[in-house]
């Protein structure tokens, strides 16, 4: 897949889990909470999406959340720096799972 591609992919996959979990049709398990918890105290590139995925709990692997964030580390790698409206789109569905209720 190119670069293109792949971010466009995880722009549109981010934003397709966003509004699923704003319509209620997603609900995150507390695993995948704690993963964007962790997510959105770090810094954003390729080092630590990639540590912060490795130490995912098997609920947390199981769930949607992570087939939108593994792709994020090859996106950081290919560029310099990730798409700044991809970085946002991951942000805005961090943000919105961090949010207290």
């Amino acid at each position: 897949m190119t670069e293109t591609a792949l971010t466009e992919a995880l722009h549109r996959d981010a934003g397709a889990l966003l509004a699923a979990y704003r319509s209620g049709t997603w609900v995150p398990a507390p695993a995948e909470r704690e993963l964007a918890e962790v997510l959105a105290r770090g810094r954003w590139d390729a080092s630590f999406f990639r540590a912060a995925l490795r130490d995912v709990t098997p609920t947390a692997r199981a769930g949607r959340l992570i087939d939108v964030l593994e792709p994020a580390v090859d996106v950081f790698d290919q560029a310099a720096a990730a798409p700044a409206d991809v970085v946002l789109q991951l942000r805005v569905l961090v943000d919105a799972l961090t949010a207290a209720p």
